[in-house]
């Protein structure tokens, strides 16, 4: 790739990444905004679930949704061809250094 190419594929990725975290702070906003009062939970109930734990698992889950799209978008851009050669030629190499 060419110093050329190689700029444009930056601004190209500063760009999507600008995208990507405009539509992420519009979802965290849609989000809070039709707020639900919260549900009455039994004592028992609420330490055998670990209170808090559903909260703290929410980022996560939505950074690997995320992160699982944008490795979708970027595998589908890649040509087949070329992938399927450097794959191959890391499976011959991994038996190679055994």
């Amino acid at each position: 790739m060419s110093t050329n190419d190689l700029e444009q594929e930056l601004a190209r990725l500063r760009a999507e990444i600008k995208k990507l975290s405009a539509a992420r702070k519009d979802s965290a906003a849609a989000e809070k905004a039709p707020e639900k009062p919260p549900k009455a939970v039994a004592p028992a109930a609420a330490a055998a679930a670990g209170a808090g734990a559903p909260e703290a698992e929410e980022p996560v889950h939505s950074q690997l949704n995320e992160l699982l799209e944008l490795l979708e978008a970027e595998i589908k851009d890649l040509p087949t061809i070329t992938c399927l050669i450097v794959f191959s030629l890391g499976i011959l190499m991994g038996r190679f250094l055994r």
